[in-house]
């Protein structure tokens, strides 16, 4: 299935009110919000997957976002339109060892990309700047809000913006747009608004990089647990979503 004729298919899973025009081009901003059909169990979300070769993969993947959810949230008329977690407890040990691997994972994906590689010069400075974080720190509810906020005022330090965009160009060198999972690429951010979130759930789509499938697998955890990261030059601050 091409990925004009796999974009139609999935249209067709909403009903008439998705079904594009004749000559109109199937995009990935069409299915903003697709993994949301299927809230709260998943049942049925499997049927996105069926025609691509590596479609397990993808939905043994996907399916821990609707496990995260609480069924009571959808049983009103108002229903969450994020997968947004944090129906688990976790301790600060456990969030700190989410953290202190987070930084150890990604260290390691960047240490093996090849000196001749496009993305080489990015992964170089994105290893240096995660060497420099010193600590991890758990703060007490809503005082991550307010490390944002400073940020957003300029009164807080340069944070680690090196790593996101390292890791960005990573993974859009490692990405074939013309594979038919590139459609989902607006499904898979829509279910947090959270690049690394959507990052972990396609990564098999990401070539060469199958043995570090896991490297945000903690970044994936404290998602589901309920927590938002920010960086510093030195530190990895770790607080509850609001």
């Amino acid at each position: 299935m091409e990925q004009q004729e796999y974009g139609r298919y999935l249209l067709a899973m909403g009903g008439d009110e998705f079904e594009p025009e004749d000559d109109e081009e199937v995009e990935a901003d069409h299915f903003y919000g697709l993994f949301q059909w299927f809230m709260p169990t998943g049942a049925g979300v499997e049927r996105v997957f069926e025609p691509n070769p590596d479609g397990q993969r993808f939905l043994d993947r996907i399916r821990p976002i609707y496990e995260m959810l609480n069924p009571e949230d959808f049983a009103g008329e108002y229903v969450p339109g994020n997968f947004n977690g944090g129906n688990e407890d976790a301790s600060e040990d456990t969030l700190r060892s989410l953290g202190e691997e987070l930084i150890q994972r990604l260290k390691l994906l960047f240490s093996k990309v090849p000196e001749d590689d496009e993305a080489a010069d990015a992964a170089k400075e994105a290893f240096g700047a995660l060497s420099c974080m010193k600590e991890v720190v758990v703060l007490q509810p809503g005082e991550i809000n307010k490390l944002e906020q400073r940020l957003i005022q300029g009164a807080d330090e340069e944070n680690s913006e090196v790593v996101y965009e390292a890791l960005g160009d990573l993974l859009r060198s490692r990405s074939d747009y013309n594979e038919n999972i590139e459609l989902l690429s607006e499904a898979y951010y829509s279910i947090a608004c959270d690049y690394w979130v959507a990052y972990y759930l396609q990564w098999p789509r990401y070539q060469g990089l199958q043995e570090a499938e896991d490297c945000l697998y903690p970044y994936f955890e404290l998602y589901r647990y309920g927590y938002n990261l920010h960086w510093t030059q030195s530190k990895v601050f770790i607080g509850r979503r609001s």
